[in-house]
């Protein structure tokens, strides 16, 4: 995204930043879906209802069709691509101004606060889209039929329901499970990204 994008992919611009990660975010998003579908699936079915992923996936087609493995799916991409714009486009400005200010290469503990720096932001600020993905990918499954089927009704729902709170219940154990989560990504991402280098792997990113 970054060579499509960036006038200068070594140095690219915050919105340049933006808009490659919003790209990264809504790639990625796509190719795993049905597994998210899967997962929240999993993890709110009565018990015994399924036996395992392939069990979920083949009974959530055969009852509702291949469309239902896309469930949410609206509501994932536009949270998908303002958290990942986001994201990665603050953790890489907080990793190039602490550069630029130390004239070191970030050590793991900068690079793990920037990612949870970053993380936090983006998902304080996407969160409520988060919430409606999930509920929507629960949608249709046996004994769960909320009164709404989109991402506008979903979220109209719940702040009429539930109040705006409401929008951004379960955002602490999200946070307590993400935050690392990207944290360490990041970590890994930038110390294997310099042990390539450092056998010779060039990139200009």
């Amino acid at each position: 995204a970054k060579s499509v994008f960036c006038v200068d992919p070594v140095n690219p611009r915050v919105h340049e930043r933006l808009l490659s990660g919003a790209c990264a975010g809504a790639a990625s998003c796509v190719v795993i879906y049905p597994l998210e579908v899967a997962k929240t699936r999993l993890a709110v079915a009565s018990p015994g209802l399924y036996s395992g992923v392939t069990h979920c996936i083949s009974e959530t087609v055969r009852r509702e069709g291949m469309l239902a493995l896309y469930k949410g799916l609206s509501a994932s991409l536009i949270g998908i691509m303002p958290f990942s714009a986001i994201d990665l486009a603050l953790y890489n400005t907080f990793k190039v101004e602490l550069q630029t200010r130390q004239k070191t290469e970030p050590t793991t503990l900068t690079m793990l606060g920037c990612g949870a720096a970053s993380s936090s932001l983006a998902q304080l600020a996407t969160y409520p889209l988060a919430l409606a993905k999930t509920r929507l990918q629960a949608c249709g499954m046996p004994g769960y039929e909320p009164p709404y089927s989109g991402l506008v009704g979903c979220l109209s729902w719940t702040i009429q329901n539930e109040g705006v709170r409401g929008l951004y219940r379960g955002i602490v154990p999200n946070l307590l499970k993400a935050v690392p989560s990207i944290s360490i990504s990041y970590v890994v991402f930038e110390n294997v990204k310099s042990a390539l280098q450092s056998r010779g792997w060039q990139s200009h990113y």
